[in-house]
């Protein structure tokens, strides 16, 4: 699709408006896109299902690492579902040409609905069809976010649209390709965008743990937390205005089941981390996330349990 240079900028305008509030980035943008050109980056499709967009919209904030230079420097973003101009024909054009030209990664963000595959149409056929056609001829699978990963929150409770996993989804569709699963509701941007880096740098797929990067989920956020002393001194959160430090074990934070680096890695430029908001972790990168039992366990509800116990009862 051919556009003006007028055109071309005011589009980067509405970009940096829609991911940064201002248009402050608009320069930035219109270099990002120009780099794009360049041929010898990896190709990368983003495609969405069942979620909310939320894991996009954390990747862009970036952290550690900006998530524009992530996009111009280090691979060659070839469709994104909220950052592409294009649309409708001529955004499955380009899909179609990606596929066509030679090796891509495929990073999917969201659940495939396999019980009711109406729920989720693109190009025309339910994402349960047309998925399948890009994970075929992808040379490896990134599943972006806790949906992705293990169905989250479309197949919690009732599940009515039969919500499954990637990993699910690529073993009843007889798919067998590299599968790199990156929980989070949302994702932390540096475990997206370092496990893409790594790819693209080695060639290789990252140490995996149950399929998750080692790197960035190598310890219970428990073992971890800057909390773990007032934990040991048997000082927990009665009352959250005036008790800031505490352990929050009491008020239903899942850190002890958890496997993550938040209290390390941090989020929003490294600022904070859920705990040291003084807000229990709710273990959104936990296989069973969003739980069956209630987000934030009362105290009653395991007194008088054991350590494992308790344990037990926060992965339901």
């Amino acid at each position: 699709m051919n556009i003006s240079r007028r055109q071309f900028l005011d589009n980067c305008a509405k970009i940096s408006s829609m991911v940064f509030g201002s248009c402050l980035f608009t320069n930035e943008i219109a270099e990002g896109f120009m780099k794009l050109s360049a041929t010898e980056r990896p190709q990368i499709i983003f495609i969405q299902s069942q979620c909310c967009t939320g894991c996009s919209i954390s990747a862009t904030y970036g952290n550690e690492d900006d998530f524009i230079n992530f996009i111009t420097n280090i691979v060659r973003l070839q469709v994104h579902p909220n950052l592409s101009f294009s649309q409708g024909h001529t955004y499955l054009k380009t899909i179609e040409e990606t596929v066509a030209s030679g090796p891509f990664y495929l990073v999917c963000e969201g659940s495939v609905p396999a019980g009711m595959k109406e729920a989720c149409i693109f190009n025309d056929e339910p994402m349960y069809d047309y998925l399948h056609k890009l994970m075929k001829k992808a040379a490896a699978i990134v599943a972006s976010g806790t949906c992705a990963c293990y169905g989250g929150i479309p197949a919690s409770n009732q599940n009515v649209t039969g919500a499954i996993s990637m990993e699910a989804y690529m073993k009843r569709t007889g798919v067998n390709k590299p599968l790199i699963k990156i929980p989070g509701c949302p994702i932390n941007p540096d475990r997206l965008m370092g496990t893409v880096a790594y790819i693209v740098a080695t060639g290789k797929i990252p140490e995996l743990v149950k399929g998750v990067p080692k790197k960035y989920y190598p310890d219970l956020i428990h073992n971890q937390c800057g909390r773990y002393q007032a934990f040991n001194q048997g000082h927990y959160t009665k009352n959250f205005e005036r008790e800031k430090l505490n352990c929050l074990l009491k008020n239903g934070c899942r850190g002890p089941v958890t496997y993550s680096d938040c209290p390390t890695r941090r989020w929003n430029g490294k600022v904070s981390v859920c705990i040291e908001s003084n807000a229990p972790c709710i273990g959104c990168a936990h296989p069973e996330f969003p739980f069956k039992t209630a987000l934030y366990l009362e105290e009653e509800s395991f007194k008088d349990l054991t350590w494992s116990e308790m344990k037990k009862m926060m992965e339901k």
